[in-house]
Parts: structure tokens; C-alpha cells; sequence
């Protein structure tokens, strides 16, 4: 097993198994038509790239050896580059309610996993990219990518991306819902239901029309490279297990995440999230403490919510001291964890 994880090209391209990752995800990309190679313009400056790496099963261990290609979009400026943005991201209520109702119902619930996702969205605006590091032909280093598609990392691939996978949906008799945008319902002629929610690029379904859905996911299939569908077991840090009429739904992986992160994975476990008789005040005399470390740790706590609604109370009065927190606040936070 491969414990080694390169941060660049110099260190991965000595290991088989990233260099075959690499050259797997530069292969979907020419086969995509991400992009061509010109000639950079006089008044265009092209932007860098780099590699992602890995991705996990529910119980932490390995799924694979994943390298993905990154603009980095961060460089990015308003105006220039790009004109909006767009985070595809399902309200958790919205996903808590699909899954009661599969519950309740006995409706199966399925995932689907568009591969390189936000490579299918159409790109409006003239962007360069340097060629990725490791992929440079001879007689090609004087080029640059344009690019035809979008890329992960880019500020407005999400948005064509929605759009595109959007106009599928409509296509298929689809409708948005009002208070979720990422969520489309449609209503077969005998009144069966299909509910389907989107959290960038993972597709969750349900509903009850079992033929419908299945239609549904070949209909995606040969719009769109899939990855195997399969009952939802592991989804956006959801682990679900169904049994007799029963859901149970866990986030182990992620707590236990958070917990290594905070350095709070060897305490000791306290009886109560909030200490008794304490009151947390903006204008605490205690000393003030690292605010973007604060708002990371609350941030977390306020994502383990969604199975630990016992803390939820905890966690709004901790999110009213993001701006300014002290000493007090911090130990407050950590106590919760």
C-alpha cells in the first residue's frame, strides 16, 4: 500500500501509481476537448494549474488514487476573467427531507457521480491556461491552453456547469423547485414522483417511480460519463445504512476529521456541550483569539449539526462571536467537540 502523497509534479513523478492517476485525468481532458493550444495573445496573461489528489471511503480508507487537474482560479479577477459565480450546493434539509421520504416510503435512494463534471460546461470568456506541468511536448513550450470547456478550479465552472446539467433536467420534464434551485422534481402521469437533488457534481434520486428513475439514470448515462450508479451508502459526508424500514445516517468520518484537525482527538469526553451557568459575551476581558481558526472550528461544529442536533443550540451562540472571538469562546467551542 502507498502511504507516500506528493504535493507537486517533481515529487509524484517518481511513483507509478500517480504518473498513471496523472496521465489517466490528462487523457479525459484531451478527450473532453478541454482545450487547444495557440499562441498566448500580447494582452492576455494565462493562468497556473495544479494536481488534487486522492479520495476516501465512509470508513477513511483509500478509495483510489485520484490526480486531478486544478486551474488556479484564485488568480482569477472579476470583470476580467470571469462575471459570476455559482456554488451548486442542496440545501441539507432539503437531502434530511429526500431520505425521510425514502424512509418513510421504502423508496430506494440512488447516487450518481458525473466524472470531471464541471469539464462538461461550456466556457464564454477567452481564458489561457499554462500547459500542466509534466505534459509539455517538445517544440510546444512557447504554447499555452485556451480554453473550449470549463475546469475544476475555475470561478465560473460551477455556473456552466448548472446550467448545462439544468437544461438536461428541463429537457427530461423536470421541474425546479422554488425554494431550492438545486433541486428538481418531476410528476409522472399516474402521480408517481421522482425527487432528484444536485451537490456539485453528485446527483442524488428517489421518488416513487422505480422504472422512471431508471430511465432517468441511462437518460444521464448517455448524456454524461458516470461513474457505476449505486444505492446511496456515502454521500457529501453522509454515511447512510437502511435497514427493515430504517435509516441511519452518521458523519464518523468527517467528526473524526475535525477532531485530528483541533488536535481534540485523544480528550476526554465532556457530559454536556456547554458548561453550566456560563454566559458567552461579546465583550469578554479574556484575550483575544486566532478568528479565521474560530470560524473554521465553529464552521465544522455547525456541519455536524445535521446529525447532532443536540449541539445545534450550542453552536448559535457560538456563531454570534465570529467577528471578535476571545479566549473564552475558543475553550467554549473546543468544549462542544
Amino acid at each position: 500500500m502507498i502511504v507516500f502523497e506528493p504535493l507537486n509534479y517533481e515529487q509524484a513523478k517518481n511513483h507509478k501509481v500517480w504518473m498513471e492517476s496523472m496521465k489517466k485525468e490528462y487523457d479525459s481532458i484531451m478527450k473532453n476537448e478541454t482545450w487547444e493550444l495557440t499562441e498566448l495573445p500580447e494582452n492576455k496573461v494565462p493562468i497556473g494549474s495544479k494536481w488534487y489528489k486522492k479520495k476516501f471511503n465512509a470508513d477513511g480508507s483509500i478509495d483510489k488514487y485520484k490526480e486531478r487537474l486544478v486551474a488556479k482560479g484564485y488568480s482569477q479577477k472579476e470583470g476580467i476573467y470571469y462575471e459570476d459565480t455559482f456554488a451548486l450546493v442542496a440545501k441539507m434539509n432539503k437531502i434530511r427531507i429526500m431520505i425521510a421520504l425514502a424512509t418513510k416510503y421504502d423508496w430506494k435512494l440512488h447516487q450518481l457521480d458525473v466524472k470531471s463534471a464541471f469539464q462538461n460546461g461550456d466556457l464564454q470568456e477567452e481564458i489561457y491556461l499554462v500547459l500542466p506541468e509534466g505534459f509539455v511536448r517538445k517544440g510546444q513550450e512557447h504554447l499555452v491552453c485556451k480554453f473550449k470547456k470549463a475546469l475544476y478550479g475555475l470561478k465560473q465552472a460551477p455556473r456552466y456547469w448548472y446550467e448545462k446539467i439544468g437544461k438536461f433536467f428541463f429537457q427530461q420534464g423536470f421541474k425546479k423547485s422554488k425554494n431550492d434551485p438545486n433541486l428538481y422534481v418531476k410528476t409522472a402521469i399516474n402521480g408517481d414522483i421522482v425527487l432528484l437533488s444536485i451537490y456539485v457534481d453528485d446527483l442524488i434520486i428517489t421518488g416513487s417511480a422505480d422504472k422512471l428513475i431508471t430511465y432517468i439514470k441511462m437518460k444521464l448515462s448517455q448524456e454524461f460519463e458516470m461513474k457505476d450508479p449505486s444505492e446511496m451508502h456515502y454521500c457529501i459526508g453522509l454515511e447512510l445504512w437502511r435497514n427493515d424500514g430504517r435509516t441511519l445516517i452518521t458523519q464518523r468520518k468527517y467528526k473524526d476529521e475535525v477532531l485530528k484537525r483541533f488536535h481534540m482527538n485523544e480528550c476526554k469526553a465532556a457530559s454536556t456541550p456547554l458548561e453550566q451557568n456560563i454566559k458567552l459575551r461579546s465583550d469578554d476581558r479574556t484575550k483575544e483569539v486566532n478568528g479565521t481558526l474560530y470560524r473554521q472550528l465553529v464552521g465544522s461544529l455547525n456541519s455536524l449539526t445535521t446529525t447532532r442536533p443536540d449541539i445545534a443550540y450550542v453552536v448559535s451562540i457560538l456563531s454570534q462571536f465570529m467577528a471578535k472571538p476571545h479566549e473564552s469562546h475558543w475553550i467554549a467551542a473546543k468544549r462542544v467537540l
